[in-house]
């Protein structure tokens, strides 16, 4: 008598088996400047040095686009020797960035201006072809030029092209007790001939 799991399998022609495939190799990051695109990012206002100042903190995330293909990088071995590798290998790969705005007080904000902390955020503005224009306000009795800066939304923002400046983050205990980090943009760069990536806003448009 035949057995029924033949029988079954003879009827429904079905085949299944399971294989654990190979394994994705994994080339370590080294320090140096990637061709990325945005890919995704947050906000939130927070008060900073105990209330002092008040900022929006942007959190982003950049990959690494095809184009890092034709670059050079090298990272420490297992025997601490630097190694040589293509950037295709990277291509794909994510990093987390931080950009801080400080925020100007109203008339009824008890926090602090701290203008001159938005150095980095212009730059930032500058990098991804946002238009900061110039200004003379009148600031304690005195006319001073200053430069507008917008609230950047996630359409302004994702998919633009950057070359991201990558090192060791701040270094953390993980949950086997043992000191480690994460790779982060520290900061951007333009990627003067890069493209616009298509990437939509979990939101949509709405801004933050």
């Amino acid at each position: 008598m035949a057995d029924v799991n033949d029988m079954f399998n003879e009827v429904t022609k079905e085949q299944s088996f399971y294989s654990k495939g190979k394994k994705k190799s994994f080339t370590p990051y080294g320090k140096g400047e990637y061709y990325c695109h945005i890919v995704d990012v947050d906000s939130k206002i927070l008060d900073v040095r105990g209330g002092q100042y008040k900022a929006r903190l942007y959190t982003y995330t950049v990959e690494i686009a095809e184009d890092n293909s034709i670059l050079d990088f090298e990272y420490e071995g297992i025997d601490g020797k630097p190694v040589k590798t293509k950037g295709s290998v990277y291509v794909g790969g994510k990093f987390k960035g931080k950009l801080w705005r400080f925020l100007e007080p109203g008339k009824d904000d008890d926090f602090e201006s701290h203008s001159s902390g938005n150095t980095g955020y212009l730059k930032f503005c500058e990098t991804i072809g946002v238009e900061c224009p110039t200004e003379t306000r009148t600031i304690n009795g005195e006319d001073v030029e200053v430069q507008l800066l917008p609230n950047l939304t996630p359409d302004m923002m994702l998919g633009k092209p950057i070359i991201a400046f990558v090192d060791k983050g701040r270094p953390f205990i993980n949950k086997k007790g043992v000191e480690t980090f994460f790779w982060d943009c520290k900061f951007c760069k333009k990627w003067t001939s890069g493209k616009n990536k298509d990437i939509k806003s979990k939101d949509g448009d709405l801004p933050f």
